[in-house]
């Protein structure tokens, strides 16, 4: 054997050994040899190139000076992919292990079912509807999906964040009704993800689209001079909320959610139920003498009392316009 070159890691050496290898239609192949000392033992690796035998002393020198003994147990045939992997990431800049985790991953998206964002809606407003949850919760949300359904006539795998925030973006609404079609996306695509349509263990491309801040959630403490303002320059359809809200402190998504049923006129007070509730507590609002006499051309009324969430709306911006915060 000839030597070729010894690789030095530090105080570890590896000597590369050329020699001619087996005989092949005349004519001798040269073999290089690898040989290196692994816990008391002499050992060596044949290559059938120069390049792969000075990677592979390379390697082995550093990890034997790194005392990480326990990589050289590859055998040649494992040494040769490990080599041909990193010279083609090379390029790239991409560690082995960062590429096998992106492969793995890209793998397992592979075994998700495909299927079209339509047709997710459909079994999502089925599967709610077999719940039983509300009608009013079911028809907003297919409102809301099927808009967006008619928008991403594709897989839903193909959805991705930028696309979704730039159709909220498209729809010209406020910040509430925003954050809400936001939500029924959101629902949408867990569901989904449960039902193996997106991969299972990742944050879906919805649940990434920021919400935005809703300056006009609810209209902030009045004085009296700025509630007075407000009833005597409202709007007749505007009244009742703004009295409601002023007089209770019921939040404007509690409001929405009662019915005329739940105001005891006889015994003077509000029942706000737990499931209508923001903290999810029955409590019973008293009505204030004030209250009462806003109150009292309604009393015969039933069903909800405010039927859309637009009056609520409107209502807000009304205040907005008049300087009231």
């Amino acid at each position: 054997m000839k030597t070729v070159i010894a690789v030095k890691r530090g105080n570890t050496t590896i000597k590369i050994y050329r020699h001619k290898g087996r005989r092949y239609k005349g004519k001798h192949y040269e073999l290089f040899t690898v040989a290196y000392r692994l816990n008391g033992k002499q050992l060596r690796k044949n290559f059938s190139r120069y390049k792969d035998a000075r990677d592979f002393a390379s390697d082995t020198g550093t990890a034997l000076e790194r005392g990480r003994a326990q990589v050289l147990s590859l055998s040649a045939a494992d040494w040769q992919s490990y080599i041909a992997a990193k010279n083609l990431l090379r390029p790239f800049g991409v560690p082995l292990h960062a590429a096998i985790e992106e492969y793995v991953a890209m793998r397992k998206r592979k075994r998700v079912i495909e299927k079209r964002v339509g047709e997710i809606v459909d079994e999502l407003l089925k599967a709610k509807e077999n719940a039983g949850l509300s009608d009013r919760y079911i028809e907003t949300l297919r409102t809301y999906l099927l808009r967006f359904a008619n928008s991403f006539q594709t897989n839903i795998g193909s959805v991705s964040t930028g696309a979704i925030a730039l159709w909220l973006d498209s729809l010209k609404i406020g910040p509430r009704s925003r954050n809400n079609v936001r939500q029924a996306v959101v629902t949408l695509f867990n569901f989904a993800r449960r039902r193996g349509y997106l991969p299972k263990g990742e944050t879906t491309e919805a649940a990434d689209v920021e919400t935005v801040r809703d300056h006009d959630s609810e209209i902030a403490s009045l004085t009296p001079a700025q509630l007075t303002k407000l009833l005597r320059k409202s709007k007749p359809e505007y009244l009742l909320y703004f009295a409601l809200a002023a007089f209770t402190g019921i939040r404007s998504a509690e409001l929405l959610r009662l019915e005329w049923s739940e105001i005891n006129f006889e015994q003077g007070h509000i029942d706000v139920k737990a499931r209508k509730a923001r903290i999810a507590t029955r409590r019973l609002v008293p009505i204030q003498p004030n209250l009462a006499k806003w109150l009292e051309p309604y009393r015969e009324s039933k069903g909800k009392i405010f039927n859309s969430r637009r009056t609520i709306d409107s209502a807000i911006k009304f205040a907005r316009r008049l300087g009231i915060p």
